[in-house]
């Protein structure tokens, strides 16, 4: 388990299930979600946690006042020798604009560069999400290309924007602030 300032980062339950269907069940969350989501559908909604549940990590972000979770975060490593980790995050909507999704993102980044040693962090995330591109924006992702018309979604075509962040730029932000205190800092409960 780890922990942020206002966040446990814990694995996934069982108990969890109730949670993840109903994210997978709303609108707005699933708007924004990978196109192999087009309408709820609980089956894939549990084939889905359990394709998560065996990438390199997968947790669920928890409130540590009222134990509610939240979202969660994974990162998927193929192939292995590439370092790259691919993300996937969602929270639900009652927690967007909070800082809950900089947070997160803040210990992820920290914790894939310095203790999973890897080399990059990817992600895709639709051209129409940008309080999403934002905060990968806000937290140091680079725009590295584009997937023109990519997705067929509300009745029309939506570009996908990949982004990044190489291990170097990560260390280059950490260099920009204090040597005291690291711009991700990673917990360990």
């Amino acid at each position: 388990m780890f922990e942020t300032n206002r966040l446990l980062l814990r694995e996934y339950r069982p108990a969890d299930e109730p949670f993840f269907l109903e994210l997978f069940n709303s609108y707005d969350v699933l708007l924004n979600m990978t196109p192999n989501f087009v309408a709820p559908n609980h089956d894939r909604s549990l084939e889905y946690i359990n394709s998560m549940k065996r990438t390199v990590l997968f947790v669920v972000a928890e409130s540590k006042k009222t134990g509610v979770q939240l979202g969660f975060v994974n990162v998927h490593i193929e192939p292995p020798q590439n370092l790259d980790g691919s993300i996937s995050i969602a929270l639900a909507k009652d927690w967007w604009g909070k800082g809950y999704g900089t947070e997160i993102m803040e210990w992820l980044i920290a914790y894939s560069f310095t203790s999973l040693g890897l080399r990059r962090l990817s992600l895709k995330v639709f051209a129409s999400n940008p309080g999403a591109i934002a905060l990968y924006e806000h937290v140091g992702f680079k725009h590295e290309g584009r997937q023109r018309e990519a997705v067929w979604k509300e009745g029309k075509w939506v570009d996908f924007l990949m982004m990044g962040m190489l291990s170097r730029e990560y260390q280059s932000l950490r260099s920009q602030h204090s040597q005291n205190t690291p711009v991700c800092p990673v917990h360990d409960v």
